[in-house]
């Protein structure tokens, strides 16, 4: 017989489309996805690889389809896929090929079937869903690039499959954005298998291992590179050849990353090269910003499709995210590698465009994100309207950012706006708040030379600031614990002796606190207002609430909530809705009960706090506190409560950004708190090892050590080392410290490292860190008793505290101890005396006799070492 003819109505597709690429050179394995691939296809029908491009989704699917113990058909879609017919062929075409080395009971019918497309659609489809239903076992179609297909996607063959394959048919769909298809019904019913971007990304490991495999990994810092590059495969790949060829060049050794890698030509032809231009123009246009909204993106525009376009951007997977934003409004975040990428493209093609989009958002953020403003105006080369912006909210500015990076801000000005006598003002508060008295005179100074400069307006807004911010008379920080020959503080005799008034030294306690800083500088600027109780107004009042958040965020828990309840009375005596102002008091109260593990008092401080300060910064930071409260307590319900609470405060507006590194963290510890280690561990990627506040820090330390990440939980300790810590803060993190030298083996550095702890702890009784690592600790406070401590006290109560905690104590002895004599008997642990056991238990030391010599005789020991070792043998201590 001849060979068959070919005829139009049947053409048969290229082999290379019903097989999986072939892997690159030097690609590199990840075991981790491919079992989560495994899993997912095996729990669901439907399973969805969704990414932009460059994050190896297709090398990751080849790799699991070669090693699949599953029979596997492959198609990868193309351009030409947008037709029923062709599509129809593909499928059934990889469903074959992929079938025919099976010869398994029920494969005939498949095998049998017609490739074409009959002109009744629906004939062919269900003929294709009968064969399926006499799989006898379960075979996977995996089709790439999904894409490709358009949005007739879910009107043939693939939505018809995804609705209703019978469930030997495993589908898994891979592309760069949403498939046209409905997944609702799916998502929420049975089921549906989903791996996204942010599983496809590297993990700190991959990028050491993917440098390694290109002989590089003793040339960088993998740390750095995942950081740049966000895990983003193809970037983390592009570094790396830049790299190379700079090595080349300079002929030596450079371990210098590329502060952008070189991806313009990438992202120009394998991104935006598969879109319609007009969509392209608007994606240059709109990432002139890395965050923007709908009213920004018409502006960027220039067109009321803006908004629209927006989420046509987000349903291609175009590096875009959205997120929850107030009023039911939404923002969007470029990927900042993309966005600045094409920043540079468009540079490239039309710089005067460039720099008037960047103009535009400069405008449009004048007068709401002083940040955003001022860097796109120095990108637009437009260094007036950022004087304009710093001039009207540098004030805003400070409270976000802290004086050293306003300062820097106002030095990077170009000339002659660097000398401009409101930024030399400026200046000159910054140098006050740190400090520097004749930085700031000098500053002052220059600044009152040239106000000639100046117009009314713009002279008024000088002299405001200059009377507020005189600089303060001490040549350092000042020192609230030394007050002077007479008695008097050091800001008493600086606010006697010049004129810095009490709104002025407020509104500079705020900046200092609200950077997450230790608080005393800011508990000594507000002694001025909060002490002037002779005039009990607001200011005086609301200073006394801010001090007791600045004594809380210091440290000092005794102060903090004798401030805090003074100011909440002083406040009840005002009236006139004053209460309503309280929110930094009761954020202090919250923050004290939740460190002295009194979980229900902080639950409730913290959601009055979160109330009353919704609409400031403390609204976020006492939803995080929150949280830690009910990760604490365990309770789901709660916990479901304060999860909603995070998510309304996260991202409201551009402000937002700055509390990414609470809201990760927050989230982090939610997930542990679920059972579920390994995600958190997922979440915290993005905030490395470190280099944050002190408070996420320190969370981040300890959920890295709980996971195994120990080399990563030392790194994220030593970031602290040279960092203000505060009492509770440092109380946790030595005891993260012990724990990690108690893996590592030191003893000497465990035994130092928990002494450090409770002679923190102590004079503040903070119990939480204690209580949190309670059955790590239980046998290493024993030692340390042992061991020796200055604080025979506090660590006996700390034992007798973990032996009431641990259910695995009911042994059966339990019931023969009263409840006494089991705290009796923790206290017996250590080398304390009966008056010293009596002292601490608040009881007579006769009274500690009687319960001893009763644990002697239930026990049957003859003295306290015998009586420890049989409570051991039980399983009572």
């Amino acid at each position: 017989m001849g060979e068959p003819l070919i005829t139009s109505e049947r053409v048969p597709g290229p082999q290379f489309k019903i097989r999986p690429p072939l892997r690159g050179l030097g690609a590199l394995e990840r075991p981790r996805l491919e079992d989560a691939l495994a899993a997912a296809a095996d729990a669901h029908r439907l399973t969805l690889v969704t990414a932009p491009a460059g994050y190896g989704k297709s090398t990751l699917l080849g790799d699991w389809v070669r090693k699949s113990d599953l029979p596997c058909a492959w198609l990868s879609l193309d351009r030409f896929d947008t037709q029923p017919t062709r599509l129809f062929q593909g499928v059934v075409g990889a469903i074959q090929a992929a079938a025919g080395p099976f010869p398994l009971p029920g494969t005939e019918a498949v095998m049998a079937l017609d490739q074409s497309l009959a002109h009744d659609r629906a004939a062919s489809y269900d003929l294709l869903l009968g064969a399926l239903e006499h799989l006898t076992e379960p075979i996977v179609l995996v089709i790439d690039d999904v894409q490709l297909a358009g949005p007739e996607l879910a009107s043939g063959i693939v939505g018809v499959l995804a609705a209703s394959a019978p469930p030997a048919l495993r589908l898994v769909l891979s592309g760069r954005g949403h498939p046209s298809i409905q997944l609702e019904r799916l998502r929420y019913g049975e089921g549906l298998g989903e791996i996204g971007a942010a599983e496809l990304a590297f993990t700190r490991d991959e990028v050491s291992r993917f440098a390694d495999s290109l002989g590089q990994g003793a040339k960088i810092d993998a740390g750095s590179l995942w950081t740049l590059t966000g895990g983003w495969p193809v970037a983390v790949h592009a570094s790396l050849s830049a790299l190379t060829e700079a090595r080349n060049v300079a002929g030596g050794i450079t371990k210098t990353l590329p502060a952008q890698p070189p991806l313009g030509d990438y992202i120009a032809e394998e991104v935006l090269g598969q879109f319609d231009p007009s969509l392209v123009d608007f994606v240059l246009r709109a990432t002139s910003c890395d965050w923007l909204g709908r009213r920004l993106a018409i502006e960027l525009h220039g067109r009321p499709d803006g908004g629209i376009l927006l989420e046509t951007c987000l349903r291609h997977g175009l590096f875009i995210e959205e997120h929850a934003y107030r009023g039911g409004e939404s923002m969007y975040r470029w990927h900042s590698l993309f966005a600045a990428q094409c920043r540079r493209i468009l540079e490239r093609r039309d710089p005067l465009l460039a720099d008037r989009l960047h103009r535009v958002a400069a405008r449009y953020y004048q007068d709401t994100d002083v940040s955003e403003c001022v860097a796109r105006a120095l990108q637009a080369h437009a260094p007036r309207l950022a004087v304009l912006s710093l001039g009207e909210h540098w004030l805003e500015f400070l409270l976000r950012n802290g004086a050293p990076a306003l300062e820097q801000v106002c030095r990077d000005l170009p000339h002659p706006w660097n000398d401009d006598p409101e930024m030399l003002m400026i200046g000159s508060v910054c140098r006050a708040i740190d400090g520097d008295v004749p930085a700031a005179s000098e500053l002052t100074r220059r600044a009152l030379a040239r106000t000639s400069v100046l117009d009314d307006a713009r002279r008024r807004k000088l002299d405001r600031c200059r009377a507020l911010f005189e600089p303060l008379p001490t040549s350092r920080r000042i020192d609230l614990r030394n007050p002077d020959a007479d008695g008097r503080s050091k800001v008493d005799a600086a606010t006697e002796d010049y004129p810095a008034t009490s709104s002025g030294l407020f509104q500079l306690a705020q900046a200092e606190f609200r950077l997450h800083r230790v608080g005393d500088q800011a508990a000594v600027l507000l002694q001025s207002p909060a002490g002037a109780s002779k005039h009990l107004g607001k200011m005086e009042v609301c200073a006394e609430a801010e001090l007791a958040l600045a004594f809380a965020a210091g440290g000092d828990l005794a102060a903090a909530e004798d401030h805090a309840t003074r100011a909440l009375e002083r406040a009840d005596g005002l009236g006139g809705g004053s209460q309503d102002q309280m929110a930094a008091a009761w954020l202090a109260r919250g923050i004290v009960f939740y460190w002295r593990d009194e979980l229900k008092g902080a639950r409730a401080h913290l959601a009055k706090a979160q109330r009353l300060g919704s609409t400031s910064s403390l609204g976020p930071v006492s939803a995080v506190y929150r949280v830690l409260v009910d990760c604490a307590t365990g309770d789901q319900a709660h916990l479901a409560e304060s999860s909603a609470a995070l998510e309304s405060f996260h991202d409201q507006g551009r402000y937002g950004v700055s509390w990414e590194a609470f809201y990760t963290i927050a989230r982090a510890k939610i997930a542990e708190a679920e059972g579920d280690l390994a995600c958190a561990l997922t979440m915290v990627r993005s905030l490395g090892t470190g280099g944050h506040a002190p408070l996420v820090d320190t969370l981040l330390a300890e959920l890295l050590r709980r996971g195994g990440e120990t080399g990563a939980a030392e790194l994220c300790t030593k970031a602290l080392i040279d960092r203000d810590r505060n009492r509770y803060l440092d109380t946790s993190m030595s005891l993260t410290e012990a724990l990690l030298a108690h893996g590592n083996g030191d003893d000497a550095r465990v035994h130092e490292r928990i002494e450090h702890a409770v002679h923190r702890a102590e004079p503040q009784t903070i119990l939480r860190s204690f209580t949190e690592r309670r059955e790590e600790l239980a046998e290493l406070l024993i030692q340390h008793a042992v061991w020796g401590t200055t604080h025979e006290s506090f660590v006996a109560a700390r034992m007798a505290r973990h032996t009431q905690g641990n259910p695995h104590l009911r042994t059966r002895s339990y019931w023969t101890l009263t409840d006494r004599e089991r705290e009796v008997l923790a206290y017996m642990r250590s080398v304390m005396t009966a008056a010293e056991i009596a002292e601490a238990l608040f009881i007579s030391v006769n009274t500690v006799k009687t319960h001893e010599r009763s644990i002697y005789r239930k026990l049957g020991a003859a003295g306290r070492r015998d009586a420890l070792k049989t409570a051991a043998e039980r399983g009572i201590v």
